[in-house]
C-alpha cells in the first residue's frame, strides 16, 4: 500500500461499523489521490425521510503532511441529480455530488504541487468528503438509515461505501438529535 493513503471522512468515522462496505473501503485505500481525476469523483448520498443536505455544505478535502509541513485544499462539491437506479426509501431522497467545475483545475494544481512535494520526501495524505445535514418535517426517525455510494472513475460503477447504515450508529445519537431544521423548513 502506498505511503500516501486515502481516507474518506466517513470511513474514518465508521471504521468498525458493520454498514461500511469493506471491499469498497479497501479499494479506496489503494487509490492515489494525486492521480485521481477530480472530474470523475462522484458521490450519491441516500437520505431517509426527515433529513436533507445543507445547501453549499458538501466539500472535498485534499491534504498532505510531511514532517511539520502541511498542504491542503478544500473544494466545493456541486449537487447534481442522483444516478438512475439508486434505491431510495419511501419518503427519502438521493443526492448526487461531484466536484464543482470551477474547482477541478484548482484541485489538479494542488495534486501536482503535492506530487512534486512528495518526490522531495515521504508524505502522508488524505482525500475526504464532508457535508452538513439539516432536518425537515420534524427530522429523521430515531431508527433512520442512510447509504453512500462513490464512483472514482468516469463511467465506472457506483460502489457502495455505506450500505443502509443506522444514522444513530453512524453519527451518534447525540449528533442525530442535535440536527437543526433546514432554513425555510421551520
Amino acid at each position: 500500500m502506498s505511503p500516501f493513503h486515502t481516507a474518506i471522512l466517513a470511513i474514518l468515522a465508521l471504521a468498525g461499523c458493520t454498514s461500511l462496505v469493506h471491499s469498497t473501503a479497501a479499494r479506496l485505500a489503494t487509490m492515489d489521490p494525486l492521480t485521481a481525476d477530480p472530474a470523475a469523483l462522484e458521490l450519491v448520498v441516500v437520505l431517509p425521510p426527515g433529513l436533507a443536505v445543507t445547501p453549499g455544505s458538501a466539500k472535498l478535502e485534499l491534504s498532505a503532511d510531511r514532517g511539520a509541513e502541511h498542504k491542503s485544499g478544500s473544494f466545493q462539491l456541486a449537487e447534481r441529480p442522483a444516478a438512475a437506479g439508486v434505491a431510495v426509501p419511501e419518503g427519502g431522497s438521493a443526492r448526487g455530488f461531484a466536484i464543482a467545475e470551477a474547482d477541478v483545475p484548482k484541485m489538479r494544481a494542488l495534486q501536482a504541487e503535492i506530487a512534486a512535494w512528495k518526490r522531495e520526501g515521504a508524505a502522508k495524505g488524505s482525500l475526504g468528503m464532508g457535508l452538513g445535514g439539516c432536518a425537515v418535517d420534524g427530522g429523521p426517525a430515531a431508527d433512520a438509515r442512510g447509504s453512500v455510494l462513490i464512483r472514482v472513475q468516469e463511467g465506472g460503477p457506483f460502489l457502495p461505501l455505506i450500505a443502509d447504515g443506522k444514522l444513530s450508529d453512524l453519527l451518534g445519537a447525540q449528533v442525530l438529535a442535535a440536527i437543526k431544521p433546514c432554513k425555510g423548513a421551520e
